[in-house]
């Protein structure tokens, strides 16, 4: 009953929150606004009320539906790298946002090549020095919001170009915002929203992926959390169950050590960050509970506070002065950074507790840092923040690897299906965009035949739900990496290579610039302009502009030779004036040999002297391939094969 009472309360208190007059993180102060296209605003308020909104000289009024949900769509407007004000009424509730400029907006997303920041760049403080640009602005979409459910809202903030700002920005997206910037000369503005080591199922709807029979099952089993009600009941449900068997395991559930006056004269000090394999704690299997003193300064006082305890291998239960403050129980995140949020009154100013459950049954254990990403601050000002680096008290909880298996509702993941389409792209829609750029792949080279029509799936799932047309979508082909064995990467980029069938689509080529021991090419910024060349050449009016290297086209056999055409192919060469490198060429025995390439008229000659009757040709057709044809402005070849062999 007690259960029953404490949920229909949540309930009631969020229905009124819900009542007044809200708006998407989206639309907030400092955004860029795309530019001579209908303008979408939307929000929520009191069911039925009235809801006005006031921009550029327009004035539009709309009235909220039965649930408080409205939307309004503004005429299109041009550029303007003036600040200006938007405001929104509804009956006495008013908003004002300010500092809006308008121009073209990007959204960037994929995984850790996308979401590389400045920050981890070769050299990044002679890079961030010259950044700063007020006129190209971003709003980084929060990446710790797994739902299985398509979500109305999300957390991040628009934020103008600066040194400190563009930090964590992706550099990918900032080198091409950048190239834009000189070439439009108007605000640019990019919707981040990207996760590192994701699959394309995570960022596709699941009514998309239900055509594919093996997700049937993981489908079905998401969908019993088809809203945020049926979700919140199920979680506050199935942690009871869970955590009553927890009980029965770990001692520090049953003595409660999470509390902030436990008595701890049986705990040890112990230097973080620190794995488990590093100290007195190797081998082990289990649960240890750290816990830590700070002290909040009195100047904190009615702020949001933010918890970063660092990335902690495997899983972790997280309290502040005995309250959990959150929890990762997904073994896929265990090494990314911990965010915990607490309220303005979730905390003291003055003395405060930490204490951390970090449980591990197959992996190494321990919170591992780095020391930079343990700290304390208040929401907004990472710059004030309390170092959480250095002694702590530990204590070994269970011992052993029997520890009762998670409900699925505490084991979403970055790659659980939809789930970040649900949290990063659902939310953003439909934010008016002049189209996306995407860099993924990685992560599921071993399915290319199903990319193949995942990659196109995809595109269209997220103009069908944008509602936008066939906006602008432009990708990066994945870099020649070393992945020491499995599915030829190269099978990969021919995926990608196909999906160019999708209309208004184009893909930058990275064979040049890999590095094949870090799967993380540091060179994102001739990335992000072959991006550009792109958008410029086929958005923006520039036609005169090479924005492709070479891809192939077709071929013919003469004689002993295969002739191969290819487009974008103006000013056919090699980008290190050495012979033509990494094609090979087989007879009807379907056996590759090394082949000797030449160019003439802007075509490629292939033989060997081995086959004397030619059928197919294959060109950087390997993991580490790192070939060199180019065309006269050095944008690179993509690999390419004229057979469809297994």
């Amino acid at each position: 009953m007690k259960l029953i009472l404490s949920l229909i309360l949540t309930a009631t208190i969020a229905l009124n929150a819900m009542a007044q007059l809200k708006l998407p993180s989206v639309i907030s102060d400092n955004m860029v606004l795309q530019q001579n296209i209908n303008i979408p605003v939307w929000g929520w308020s009191v069911p039925s009320a009235a809801v006005t909104v006031n921009f550029a000289g327009q004035t539009k009024t709309t009235l909220a539906d039965v649930e408080g949900c409205w939307k309004i769509y503004l005429n299109p407007v041009p550029a303007n790298d003036n600040p200006q004000s938007m405001s929104i009424q509804s009956g006495s509730n008013a908003i004002t946002l300010t500092n809006i400029l308008v121009g073209e907006v990007w959204l960037c997303s994929g995984q850790s090549n996308m979401q590389w920041p400045m920050c981890w760049l070769d050299e990044p403080e002679k890079k961030l020095a010259g950044v700063n640009d007020p006129n190209i602005r971003f709003i980084a979409i929060n990446r710790n919001n797994f739902k299985p459910y398509e979500c109305d809202d999300c957390k991040g903030n628009w934020k103008e170009c600066s040194t400190e700002s563009a930090r964590n920005l992706t550099a990918v997206g900032y080198y091409f915002a950048r190239s834009l910037r000189e070439k439009l000369n108007v605000p640019i503005g990019l919707v981040e929203a990207d996760y590192g080591g994701t699959r394309i199922e995570a960022w596709t709807s699941a009514n998309v992926l239900n055509r594919w029979p093996d997700l049937w099952e993981e489908l079905a089993d998401l969908a019993k959390y088809k809203n945020n009600k049926k979700f919140n009941l199920a979680k506050i449900l199935e942690k009871e169950k869970w955590l009553a068997e927890l009980k029965k395991f770990d001692k520090g559930f049953s003595e409660n050590w999470m509390i902030p006056n436990l008595n701890s004269s049986e705990w040890k000090k112990i230097q973080l960050p620190a794995p488990w394999n590093s100290s007195e704690l190797k081998d082990f299997k289990g649960s240890v509970w750290y816990r830590k003193k700070i002290v909040v300064p009195e100047e904190w006082k009615n702020k949001k506070l933010v918890i970063e305890p660092g990335a902690i291998d495997q899983y972790d239960i997280t309290w502040l002065n005995g309250k959990e403050i959150g929890m990762i129980q997904v073994v896929n995140a265990g090494r990314h950074p911990r965010h915990y949020e607490v309220g303005k009154s979730g905390y003291n100013t003055g003395e405060n507790t930490i204490v951390i459950c970090n449980y591990n049954k197959n992996g190494v254990g321990g919170m591992i840092g780095p020391k930079e990403a343990m700290r304390v601050f208040p929401e907004g000002e990472p710059e004030k923040a309390i170092p959480l680096a250095g002694e702590w008290f530990y204590r070994k909880g269970y011992t052993g690897t029997e520890l009762p298996e998670l409900p699925m509702i505490f084991s979403l993941h970055p790659n659980t299906l939809s789930v970040l389409y649900n949290s990063m792209i659902a939310p953003v829609i439909p934010y008016a965009i002049r189209g996306a750029i995407w860099y993924q792949g990685e992560s599921n080279r071993g399915i290319p035949c199903k990319y193949r029509k995942m990659l196109p799936d995809m595109i269209k799932n997220w103009r069908d739900d944008w509602n936008q047309g066939d906006f602008p979508f432009y990708y990066v082909q994945i870099a020649p990496f070393n992945y020491n064995g499995g599915a030829n990467s190269a099978l990969l980029r021919e995926a990608q290579l196909l999906s160019l069938k999708t209309p208004n689509t184009g893909m930058a080529v990275t064979m040049d610039i890999a590095n094949l021991k870090d799967i993380h090419p540091r060179n994102k910024k001739d990335v992000g302009y072959r991006l550009a060349l792109w958008a410029l050449a086929k958005d923006y009016g520039f036609t005169n502009m090479v924005f492709s290297g070479p891809i192939y086209k077709n071929m013919k056999i003469n004689d002993n030779k295969i002739i191969v055409a290819f487009d974008y192919n103006g000013g056919l060469k090699t980008r290190d004036g050495k012979p033509l490198s990494h094609f090979e060429i087989a007879g009807e025995n379907k056996k590759f040999v090394p082949a000797v390439a030449e160019i003439n008229n802007d075509k490629i000659f292939v033989s060997s002297d081995k086959i004397k009757n030619p059928v197919a040709v294959r060109y950087g057709w390997s993991d580490i391939a790192e070939p060199n044809l180019c065309n006269k402005a050095n944008l690179p070849a993509s690999s390419f094969r004229t057979d469809d062999w297994e």
